[in-house]
């Protein structure tokens, strides 16, 4: 090969060697592990307050525990009472049936205001079934008294000096409750802003939910088992009433908690998916 073209060939590259501009550095991903800690606690607080509105402080949810507990029993021994006395025995009062009257009582222990009325279909229909089983006539009057019976039995057992000071305090916690629910949304909608200003939602949203459902895991589960103390000193009806419905709403936040994890965690991993693909 003579002189002449290698020296030509050498000089064709220069150009292209000359033209090839240098490589922009790569973008690394920036971690942004405080904003996963706020958005934990975020989640956290959000899952407390709504935790705590959908059960203690739902009437229907807290009748529902209430109808099961010694309280609830009270109520449905006397009306069972009741109706043996008029000859129709067999308990056919159940806590299902007592569950709406015990509702109505739990609303205004709340300061809610009744605007429904109480369905008493069931509470007739348990009253005329069993009266035929036992061979008595269920006559419109023997329902209508019972029915009035137990409003007056939920009236008596939510109008006691105890109930009636737990109520307050009750109110108050209601009150804050609210009050932490909706701060915990505004700050929410602020974070989420500030999270795609930066570019960074998925990767704070999967560390934020794992790591805020196991606080809240954490902090239900010291919760369940201080409650007793944390009660204020009252009767023992009231602090059993209250102890068993507060372990089972804390009970259904601990649930929401670890569905949080998992959730999390998935979000991680589809997040980590993702890195890697794009």
């Amino acid at each position: 090969m003579s002189e002449n073209s290698r020296m030509a060939r050498y000089h064709s590259d220069e150009p292209e060697n000359s033209q090839q501009q240098p490589q922009e550095p790569q973008q690394t991903y920036q971690r942004r592990p405080a904003l996963a800690r706020w958005v934990a606690i975020l989640v956290m607080l959000f899952t407390l307050s709504i935790g705590l509105k959908v059960t203690v402080f739902n009437a229907n949810y807290t009748a529902g525990v209430v109808s099961r507990s010694t309280v609830g029993q009270k109520v449905i021994n006397q009306l069972n009472n009741e109706l043996e006395g008029l000859g129709v025995s067999g308990s056919p009062v159940t806590s299902g049936i007592v569950q709406p009257y015990l509702a109505q009582g739990i609303s205004q222990l709340y300061g809610e205001t009744a605007t429904t009325t109480i369905d008493n279909s069931e509470l007739t229909t348990a009253i005329s079934t069993q009266a035929q089983t036992m061979g008595v006539t269920a006559t419109a009057g023997m329902t209508t008294a019972l029915v009035k019976e137990a409003k007056k039995v939920v009236k008596a057992a939510f109008s006691t000096t105890a109930m009636t000071q737990a109520s307050l305090k009750i109110q108050k916690a209601r009150t804050l409750d609210f009050w932490l629910m909706i701060a915990t949304v505004l700050l929410a909608i602020v974070t989420v802003m500030y999270a795609f200003s930066v570019h960074h939602v998925m990767a704070s949203l999967g560390p934020g939910l794992a790591l805020g459902g196991l606080l809240t895991g954490i902090l239900g589960d010291v919760g369940y088992y201080l409650l007793p103390s944390l009660i204020p000193t009252s009767t023992a009806t009231v602090t059993s009433m209250i102890t068993t419905v507060g372990r089972s709403g804390i009970g259904v936040i601990i649930f929401a908690g670890v569905a949080e994890i998992v959730l999390g965690l998935l979000v991680m991993l589809g997040h980590r998916t993702f890195r890697k693909d794009s």
